[in-house]
């Protein structure tokens, strides 16, 4: 079994850095695997991602040197489980807005007595002990109803840390979608879920869209930052030749 990446990273009080795998292409997962990243995110939420494509993307990423998480495409027991026994270092799951729906996510990320998970021979843990130390249960906070219920949330044994979701926190607070995290609401919700996060001793970060952004998250304390997507590299990529392509016809200015 390969390292956890993010939690070594975590053991020597440093920041995991990674970003986001919605292309359900072998030869994205390598190319993800390969540019350097703590960790990358198998996306089931948002994204294309059906699940007979994660083994081959779980393998892939392992290959690569990454630590290979997922997603889940809404906090269900099944889907929670499914992904572990598929061979995910952890999960993180959306939209977690009560105390009883992170129950839901411990109990399904760790094995009796922390919580209710099915042994059913996983593919990387000997015992069940083994998996609860290295699975990692992460849940999003997205919304003003999480907010209000974020101590009771990230009270919950079991739960290593909160990522917040920017757009869809904006969304919820009424708030600049565009502006994410810069948002003065938002940010103010961000440094919520950090300070209750020391305050139980758990992890945080979020989604970011700027290495401005990720470095204000650091200095306030924040060790899981998201990066952007494959899609989002292969958007901006694009949209940089065309950029070129504008220059080189003479339709943009030198």
């Amino acid at each position: 079994m390969t390292e956890n990446i993010v939690r070594r990273r975590w053991r020597d009080n440093e920041p995991a850095f990674g970003a986001m795998l919605g292309i359900p292409a072998i030869s994205t997962a390598h190319t993800m695997a390969a540019a350097g990243f703590d960790w990358v995110v198998i996306e089931q939420q948002h994204a294309f991602v059906t699940e007979d494509r994660i083994p081959a993307l779980l393998h892939a990423l392992e290959l690569g040197g990454t630590t290979p998480l997922v997603r889940v495409g809404e906090s269900d027991p099944i889907g929670i489980e499914r992904a572990l026994d598929l061979g995910a270092r952890g999960i993180i799951a959306p939209m977690v807005n009560t105390l009883e729906q992170a129950h839901i996510v411990r109990d399904h990320t760790r094995f009796p007595p922390r919580g209710t998970r099915s042994w059913g021979a996983p593919r990387l843990h000997p015992t069940p002990a083994a998996a609860d130390e290295d699975v990692l249960a992460l849940v999003m906070i997205e919304t003003s109803t999480a907010l209000a219920n974020l101590d009771a949330i990230l009270a919950v044994d079991g739960i290593d840390g909160a990522v917040m979701g920017p757009s869809d926190m904006a969304l919820s607070l009424g708030a600049d979608v565009a502006a994410g995290i810069d948002d003065p609401q938002v940010w103010h919700a961000f440094e919520a879920i950090g300070d209750s996060a020391k305050r139980h001793g758990k992890h945080y970060g979020a989604y970011v869209f700027t290495a401005d952004v990720a470095q204000r998250m650091v200095d306030h304390g924040a060790d899981f930052v998201l990066f952007s997507t494959d899609i989002g590299y292969v958007s901006a990529g694009a949209a940089a030749d065309i950029e070129a392509i504008d220059r080189i016809r003479g339709l943009t200015a030198v």
